[in-house]
């Protein structure tokens, strides 16, 4: 800390340019070379106690707006009998735990310096990144394999006077109470609940693997709590906690001295019905929450869903480019060709149909639908509607549904109003007063004999279509300059601009975060630099997506933009989901 404070101090009152002499490599953020392939200047590794600390500019513009990276030997922080860190089942729960551990608190401290009476560039300013109930890898705090440490980024924001000089003595005393106050957040680490945080997280992948083996599309374990308090994302207090029907109780071994009990959807059709304000939804978004791990106390830690799970919706006014709609339409008046789609405000029944072939592109395993916000068109069409109704564009998913289930996918429905899914059921659960029921065995001896099973062999044969079609980056022409990027969140919609291109991505609800918004945007921005027509686009995705946090993509900020502060990790399917959404 002293070597830092001579250098600090010594530039107390200079431009602030003087910064530059901070940095660990003061070309990387001003070029396209990883700081990794950087050679890094020794003296600029500053210390105290047993962390380092180093500074990272994020443009010529703003030289007092700096990164710190803080890194923790893993000594100081590994359990003993968990000494095999880059097995995942550690590795994330470790970064995590760190970052939940001391984000709050540097944000807290950074909140005291504030003064309404001064500009906010003459005080120190600086952030973590902030973490919700999910654990996954972010960037905030990530280990590096190299420097057998984790990495805790710190945005700072240098103290000027007249806004031109640097305050050396204010931003030493703002970096030396970030680093202490680091040290002794984890000095304080209880181990306990560090031990059980992980477990905890290997228990919900045990369950994930549990399901693959089982042919299970989730788990709902008994005592879960569904519902929110208001508008945070905290359990709602007295609320009902779920209780699996008999039928459909799975138990799963997690350890040799602990078993966890719960609800198991098999693969294939499960319909969850019941009356308004039973708890259906509830379930369902439940259910889809499950793509992701959660801290204990959230209420959801032990609902797991198979982790490729899409929420389909119907999507008025969605854009549409060069799709195939063949599996649910037979032609679309005024347009030339059903087989390479295209619109800039798709109806209700179209964007319904675009939603689920681009999940099925994406590698989605599991559908999940709620009559709520789908396209009753689109859904169903009656016995009696098909004797009326001879001339119908639409193939509804009735007529799909059997078909997606033998090629693996399967379908989670939430249905209040229509008993024509029944038919097609494999499972069905009764929501009544937030209370789970296998009505399955009811159905197949009482309801489904009733159905015209004649009207259903009989259906028309549907033909020349194709669930999965090639695809390749269909952008005009690929960027290397983006001189206008932002992300829009207005009231109950969400956008993201590039140029002149914008994503809608409302209903891409799998992403729940500003982190993974950004992630998304930064991705996207990959994707058009890339001048790639040959590709395949999923294979594109996937690729970019696990190197999302490689590189100079998660060292140093490549321009100003804000986005590429924070990174939370993304699936390729929510990205394929925001490609296709992609409009000029």
């Amino acid at each position: 800390m002293n070597k830092f404070k001579k250098l600090i101090i010594s530039g107390h009152t200079q431009r602030k340019e003087y910064l530059q002499k901070l940095y660990t490599d003061r070309q990387v953020y001003i070029s396209s070379i990883s700081s990794s392939m950087q050679p890094v200047e020794d003296e600029k590794i500053f210390n105290y106690n047993e962390l380092s600390f180093s500074f990272q500019g994020t443009g010529l513009r703003t030289v007092e707006k700096m990164i710190i990276y803080v890194f923790v030997p893993q000594q100081l922080i590994i359990l003993e009998n968990m000494d095999n860190l880059q097995e995942n089942t550690y590795l994330i729960p470790y970064e995590d735990f760190i970052l939940r551990n001391i984000s709050s608190h540097i944000n807290e401290l950074s909140a005291e310096y504030k003064n309404d009476k001064k500009s906010s560039r003459e005080k120190p300013e600086f952030s973590a990144q902030e973490v919700n109930s999910i654990i996954q890898k972010r960037n905030g705090c990530i280990y590096i394999e190299e420097k057998k440490a984790f990495r805790i980024k710190i945005h700072f924001s240098a103290p000027l006077i007249n806004e031109v000089n640097l305050n050396g003595k204010s931003a030493f005393r703002a970096v030396r109470a970030i680093i202490e106050l680091i040290y002794e957040r984890l000095k304080a680490i209880d181990t306990l609940k560090l031990q059980a945080h992980i477990c905890l997280y290997k228990n919900q992948m045990t369950i994930r693997k549990y399901l693959k083996e089982n042919n299970l599309t989730a788990f709902v374990g008994n005592g879960s709590i569904f519902p929110r308090d208001g508008e945070s994302d905290a359990p709602m207090k007295n609320a009902i906690p779920f209780i699996s029907p008999a039928p459909l109780q799975v138990k799963i071994k997690l350890s040799p001295d602990n078993i966890i009990t719960g609800m198991g959807i098999p693969r294939g059709i499960t319909v969850i019905t019941g009356g308004a304000y039973s708890g259906k939804s509830t379930l369902l978004n439940a259910i889809e929450a499950g793509i992701y791990n959660h801290v204990s106390g959230d209420g959801r830690e032990y609902v797991i869903a198979d982790e490729s799970a899409c929420k389909i919706y119907a999507e008025d006014g969605r854009y549409i480019n060069n799709t195939d709609l063949s599996p649910f339409f037979t032609y679309i008046p005024g347009s030339e060709s059903i087989h390479s789609f295209h619109t800039p405000k798709a109806s209700g029944s179209v964007s319904q149909a675009a939603n689920i072939i681009e999940a099925i592109y994406g590698e989605c395993r599991l559908l999940m639908i709620d009559e709520d916000t789908s396209a009753a068109n689109f859904m169903i069409r009656d016995s009696n509607m098909q004797r009326l109704v001879k001339k119908e564009p639409i193939i509804p998913f009735t007529s799909r549904i059997t078909e997606l289930k033998q090629m693996g996918i399967s379908t989670l429905l939430v249905i209040g109003g229509s008993g024509e899914y029944l038919r097609y059921a494999d499972t069905v659960i009764l929501m009544e007063d937030y209370i789970a029921k296998d009505k399955t065995e009811f159905v197949e001896r009482n309801i489904k004999p009733v159905f015209d099973i004649d009207s259903v062999n009989n259906l028309p044969a549907y033909t020349d279509y194709c669930w999965i079609r090639k695809r390749s980056s269909e952008f005009k022409t690929p960027y290397n300059d983006f001189f206008f990027t932002e992300c829009v969140q207005i009231e109950n919609a969400r956008y993201i601009k590039i140029n002149d291109y914008t994503a809608d991505i409302t209903k891409i609800t799998a992403i729940i975060s500003d982190g993974q918004i950004n992630s998304l945007t930064y991705l996207l921005e990959r994707l058009l630099a890339k001048d790639d027509k040959t590709t395949e686009l999923s294979v594109i995705c996937k690729e970019l997506v696990k190197n999302l946090f490689a590189g100079s993509i998660d060292t140093i900020l490549s321009n100003s933009h804000k986005y590429e502060l924070w990174l939370e990790d993304v699936r390729p399917v929510d990205l394929l989901m925001a490609v296709f959404r992609m409009r000029e």
